[in-house]
């Protein structure tokens, strides 16, 4: 019987799922008009997204940015002779950043988006000059395509992994994996309380600031 090892902390785990969901329901909403709760869910993601960060500076091992970073000389070499790695692959990792900015690009745009209605106007329009406005506006319609195209790619390349090598997609979920490695190896998994205490600060925070006028539009 092969020993599991623990690759993932809930936190890590957490967020990426409801990151799935969240972008989903983002898209969704967004399409549909339904903006108060196109802003109630940003918030959301706002909320999980910075405590993610802030996750990545002290978090388990394999959640710390410092811990995946790689250079671009290691991510080709990486993508010329994939093989099962410990946490983020060096590829993977310029995917993870890019992800993280493009979200908090969008996040920030949606801001300061205008889109002629009381509702759906980011709560920074009525601070900032026409022009800024309106830059922020096109930025943040065409970036969630960017964001949708890398997910999809995201999404490809996991599969794809874990048919050839190991199952990334089920260590993301049980969070342990069954290939083999040394207990030195063996990375230190922290309890995620303090992830979430992080969270729910920050969704009391967005909900005292926007969050209780937007519920009563629902």
């Amino acid at each position: 019987m092969s020993v599991k090892t623990h690759v993932w902390d809930v936190a890590v785990r957490f967020f990426h799922w409801s990151q799935v969901l969240l972008l989903g329901g983002l898209w969704y909403t967004g399409n549909e008009g339904l903006m108060a709760q196109h802003q109630l869910m940003a918030y959301t993601l706002a909320a999980l997204l910075i405590a993610r960060i802030c996750w990545g500076l002290y978090g388990s091992t394999t959640a710390r940015f410092r811990h995946f970073a790689a250079s671009p000389i290691a991510a080709l070499r990486y993508l010329r002779h994939p093989k099962p790695v410990l946490g983020h692959n060096p590829a993977g990792a310029y995917m993870i950043f890019a992800l993280i900015l493009l979200l908090a690009l969008q996040l920030l745009t949606g801001l300061a988006t205008f889109d002629n209605s009381y509702i759906s106007d980011g709560p920074l329009v009525q601070y900032l000059a026409a022009e800024w406005v309106s830059l922020a506006s096109s930025i943040h319609k065409v970036n969630i395509d960017i964001i949708l195209i890398c997910v999809g790619v995201h999404v490809i390349a996991a599969l794809w992994h874990s048919w050839r090598y190991d199952n990334v997609l089920l260590t993301m979920i049980t969070g342990k994996t069954t290939q083999q490695y040394t207990s030195s190896m063996r990375p230190l998994i922290k309890a995620s309380w303090s992830y979430f205490v992080i969270v729910v600060v920050l969704l009391g925070v967005f909900y005292v600031w926007q969050g209780e006028m937007l519920v009563k539009f629902i």
